[in-house]
């Protein structure tokens, strides 16, 4: 059976297996939730001006143009949005991602006959019907020259005719009332700097207007009955936010404005017009009827009924009391000698080398961070990276020494350096360092080349065997519109820096950015890389570019792939598994890896004295109190008492501080391909400021299992991590630790994949179909027990997720259903929010508030994080003290007001930062502290981090508050948080799972600091 037949059975069986699970499984029972206000609505006119379409929240509705009950037509699994009513033919345009890729696409007025228009790989939008009724203007980046173009479908035949072709991107169609001219949108990216008209006999094109890109942008034209007026939307301001969005009614030249529209938060869609003088737009909620002569706004008072479905299942079970021991799955990075005989990985913090059928054996036996151990082409030397000396650099380790002691930096530098890859002569090393940049160093010298200028989180980088190329894999996007693309092959001339760039397959992506290849065969003959899970290869001429189409070798799903020295085998991971294949005769033999851990758990008796105590729920505090701790969990909490239980073998003297309990960082990425640059340094620095929680949503998956085991066995020190791997996402990418998923098959790979590793979460990514993130949620419930997320507010409602991992953020679409692009949310995401018992995560990306606590960026914890990391938190400081901070507040301000409602009528809003893009640890106090800023009591703001998280993840038996029977993850902060939620971030002691750390012993490896010496001294 050849290799292709083997992968098709096997995805056969795999499909049929997983369809069976999802057969047996109940349908939880729907219900709806009523709103009279949507987020980001569009809607569209009936030609006899009696009925709307709507767009609300990601499914189309009807109702009648004088307001009331809205019908639903589509379902979110339509995923259609954007309608336009065609004036000549019962028939509706839409704009739809059913299938992965935007298309064109129609339908009957009444949601019957869907029909697909246009196809390809190139993502079809915003369709606008001609007023002839028979063609379809439309954008599009499908002819991939790296930019939008307007384009027309011809709806009898199915014609397409490119309209535009300029290097700038042009979006946003719209004809003219005959027909004769197309106007639209140009601009750089999501900046819309002109409004243009193009002739479509002449092709004559000129400016009807334009913006400067400092002030703000324009979007949505749409002309009037008779031509004389053009309507569109006017933002001001420029970043994460507008400032305020207008509609504007000019001449049909633009040389002058006849209207302003009332509304603040104008919505980003055209303008439908009723007449010469009214016209209907979408603002601040509502839908507005809008009479432009005698200036009135008057709303279309409407209820739409959201479906809503709570998925019902038995969630993860953890003992956190385990004395078990495990076996590791955490085979972080291995590399097969080049002899064939050994291999090198992490795994519980530790370098290991084995004999393949031997044991691991340790070379180092410290607790700082280490990872991507390479062979020299010798086999005599392991090089690796370390944070032994503080900054992560690559260390070399002459294996016939037995241990680390004489280990050296291999090219010393105060800058990071990752993912080492040697020269086929041994004399040179190719790295990244925290800038994303590749460079060369000369390990005779030590002398660092820069090479290759920062790109977006590059892979591993691999030598060809001629020793003049280096390929890495690295991101090549399709427009600058929307960010996402290709993992692609680029290879760079190591003599003049000339690169090229390669495609694994059409439209296809190496699967991740980070030890998923390309790695070159020593014999020079080709490439191996991972995609769509699996391995494949690819020929390539002798200056190791691809020349032929990429092959696959196995049929099971593979990470991290290197050659023996002899090109014979190749070495990968399979489900946590090593797995050994012959290039030959693709025969696979299993590797086993005898390493087990157990969870660390101290044995004592700990009697804490806390001056104030808060539980980790409600207003009220108690003071004078004795925190007795046995082991890991807590016995008692009772008054203080002169007389301590029998027993106790350690008591703190907390009497002038505040005891709480540990925090939940509840949207972060501890390894993904920034975190790695922190080291040992991140689990310490979220400890020192407070965070014993921390839930990872997208992580390479390898590094993540890790690292959880590393903290779980004490190898390492860190938070209680709950985590995934990357996160599912769809054709298109954009962060290497999304999987670029392109088939069912692939889908159930990568799923079945999570589940081998015993991840705590599913992360669904914004470039997946909602049908197969409905797959991707339900198969976390049924098969794992575990909470699945993403970006959307609809899939979490009525697909079964189970939250949002933002109020707001990175959409398909380039907009959200769930917050405007002025940042303010309506009555239907209120509600959809708390009425649906799903749970949200407040990510506010906000530095404002630094201003009100310059003091963040000289803190002497600060010296934990990587320089610059402080460098980072230093800039973000200087730049709140001297910013007009007005208009941040006022977003951070739209944010709050969402999570405030949200908390008081029950909702499960949880704090989180999505760090470390956003600054680690203290953007998690920033978010606590804007809470309090904009309304809410500090006891409530405190609940976001410690008893909501917990009852939104089903941990309440053991995490959350601080009572009898619970674990010990608590913090002791100076001051108390009760009162000034500043003092949150005082910590001077902490504990994670019994263990108690002060703030300075977490920082001794890294920084000398004071703090809680004196109250927890060392043990010795």
């Amino acid at each position: 059976m050849s290799i292709q037949a083997s992968a098709k059975l096997a995805t056969s069986l795999t499909v049929l297996l997983f369809a069976a699970t999802v057969l047996a499984a109940v349908i939880p029972p729907q219900k709806t939730i009523t709103v009279t206000q949507c987020t980001d609505t569009q809607v569209t006119l009936s030609p006899d001006h009696k009925h709307l379409l709507a767009d609300f929240q990601g499914m189309i509705y009807s109702l009648p143009l004088a307001g009331g009950a809205a019908h639903q037509l589509t379902t979110p699994t339509d995923e259609e949005s954007h309608p336009d009513w065609s004036a000549k033919a019962g028939l509706v345009a839409l704009q739809s991602y059913a299938g992965g890729t935007f298309h064109i696409w129609t339908m009957h007025p009444d949601g019957t006959a869907l029909k697909q228009l246009t196809f390809g790989h190139g993502d079809d939008r915003e369709p606008r019907i001609s007023p002839d009724g028979a063609t379809i203007a439309f954008s599009s980046d499908r002819d991939f020259k790296g930019s939008y173009d307007i384009w027309t479908v011809t709806l009898a035949t199915g014609k397409l005719k490119q309209i535009t072709s300029s290097p700038d991107d042009e979006y946003g169609p719209n004809w003219s009332p005959d027909g004769s001219s197309i106007v639209f949108v140009s601009g750089t990216g999501i900046s819309g700097h002109s409004i243009e008209s193009i002739d479509l006999a002449t092709g004559k094109q000129h400016t009807l207007l334009s913006i400067k890109p400092e002030i703000g942008r324009v979007e949505a034209p749409s002309f009037s009955p008779d031509g004389t007026k053009l309507a569109y939307v006017l933002f001001g301001g420029v970043g994460m936010f507008m400032n305020n969005a207008t509609l504007m009614v000019a001449t049909a030249d633009g040389s002058k404005t006849l209207y302003t529209g009332k509304a603040v938060d104008t919505f980003p869609f055209p303008a439908v017009w009723l007449s010469n003088t009214s016209l209907v737009y979408t603002a601040d909620g509502k839908i507005l009827a809008t009479d432009i002569s005698a200036a009135t706004e008057i709303p279309i008072a409407f209820t739409a009924a959201i479906p809503t479905s709570r998925p019902k299942y038995i969630y993860k079970h953890y003992d956190f009391d385990s004395t078990a021991s495990h076996p590791v799955k955490g085979i972080y990075a291995p590399a097969l000698s080049p002899d064939g005989k050994h291999v090198a990985f992490v795994a519980l913090n530790q370098l290991y080398i084995m004999p393949i059928g031997g044991k691991p054996i340790a070379l180092t036996h410290d607790m700082f961070y280490k990872q991507g151990p390479a062979w020299s082409p010798d086999g005599k030397t392991l090089a690796y990276i370390s944070d032994r000396d503080g900054i992560e650099n690559i260390y070399l380790h002459d294996l016939s020494t037995p241990d680390d002691s004489a280990d050296r930096r291999a090219a010393p530098s105060d800058s990071a350096q990752i993912m080492p890859a040697w020269s086929p002569d041994g004399k040179l090393m190719a790295f990244q360092d925290q800038t994303m940049a590749t460079s060369i160093a000369d390990l005779a010298t030590g002398a660092i080349t820069p090479l290759d200028p920062s790109t977006f989180f590059p892979g591993r980088a691999a030598f060809a065997p001629n020793g003049k190329t280096l390929a890495i894999a690295t991101i090549k996007p399709y427009t600058k519109r929307y960010r996402e693309g290709t993992s692609a092959i680029v290879t760079i001339d190591l003599a003049t820096a000339k690169q090229q760039t390669f495609s694994p397959a059409p439209f296809e992506s190496i699967t991740t950015r980070t030890e998923d290849g390309p790695i070159y065969a020593p014999n020079g003959k080709e490439i191996a890389f991972v995609m769509d899970d699996l391995l494949y290869t690819m020929p390539v001429d002798a200056d190791g570019h691809p020349t032929g189409k990429a092959t696959p070798l196995n049929a099971e799903t593979t990470d991290a792939v290197t050659y023996s020295g002899d090109s014979k085998h190749l070495l990968y991971l399979n489900n946590g598994k090593l797995r050994l294949i012959n290039r030959t005769t693709h025969a696979i033999t299993p590797v086993p890896v005898d390493l087990s851990y157990t969870v660390a758990k101290p044995e004592q008796k700990i009697l804490i004295h806390a001056g104030h105590f808060w539980k980790g729920e409600g207003p009220d505090e108690q003071k004078d109190v004795d925190i007795l701790i046995t082991n890991n969990r807590i016995t008692s909490v009772t008054p203080h008492s002169a007389t301590p239980p029998a027993g106790v073998t350690r008591t703190i003297d907390a009497t002038k501080s505040t005891v709480i309990p540990g925090l939940w960082e509840n949207h972060s990425h501890p390894d993904s391909d920034n975190g790695i640059y922190y080291g040992a340094r991140m689990g310490r620095l979220w400890l020192a400021y407070g965070i014993t929680e921390d839930k990872g949503l997208a992580d390479n998956a390898y590094r993540a299992v890790e690292h959880k085991e590393s903290y779980l066995s004490g190898t390492a020190i860190g938070p209680r991590l709950f985590n995934t791997g990357e996160a599912i996402d769809g054709e298109r990418v954009y962060y290497p630790m999304m999987i670029p998923t392109t088939s069912e098959a692939q889908l159930h790979r990568e799923l079945y994949r999570l589940k081998a590793l015993d991840f705590d979460f599913v992360k669904l990514y914004v470039r997946l179909p909602f049908t197969w993130a409905a797959e991707g949620a339900k198969f976390g419930h049924d098969q794992m027990g575990v909470q699945s997320a993403s970006h959307y507010l609809i899939p979490a409602v009525d697909l079964g997720e189970d939250g949002m991992t933002h109020i707001s953020a990175t959409s398909r679409l380039g907009w959200a259903y769930s917050r405007s692009y002025t940042g303010r949310s309506y009555e239907d995401v209120h509600k959809l929010l708390v009425d649906s018992g799903m749970w949200t995560i407040t990510t506010t990306f906000s530095q404002a508030p630094y201003a009100d606590d310059p003091g963040m960026a000289t803190d002497a914890r600060q010296g934990i994080a990587p320089p610059w990391e402080n460098k980072r938190l230093k800039a973000a400081v200087a730049l709140a003290q001297h910013e007009d901070l007005g208009t941040a507040y006022q977003h951070l301000k739209d944010e709050e007001i969402t999570v405030a409602d949200d908390f008081r009528k029950g909702g499960l809003i949880l704090a989180g930062t999505d760090s470390p893009l956003d600054i680690p640890a203290t953007s998690l106090h920033l978010n606590l502290r804007a809470q309090v800023k904009f309304g809410m009591a500090p006891w409530q703001s405190l609940e976001t981090a410690t008893i909501l998280p917990a009852r939104a993840y089903g941990l309440t038996k053991d995490l959350g508050t601080l009572e009898p029977g619970h674990l010990a993850d608590l913090i002791i902060t100076s001051g108390n948080p009760l009162e000034n939620i500043d003092d949150t971030a005082r910590v001077e002691c902490v504990m994670k799972n019994g263990y108690l750390w002060s703030v300075s012993q977490l920082a001794a490896p890294f920084a000398k600091i004071k703090t809680g010496a004196a109250m927890c001294p060392v043990q010795k």
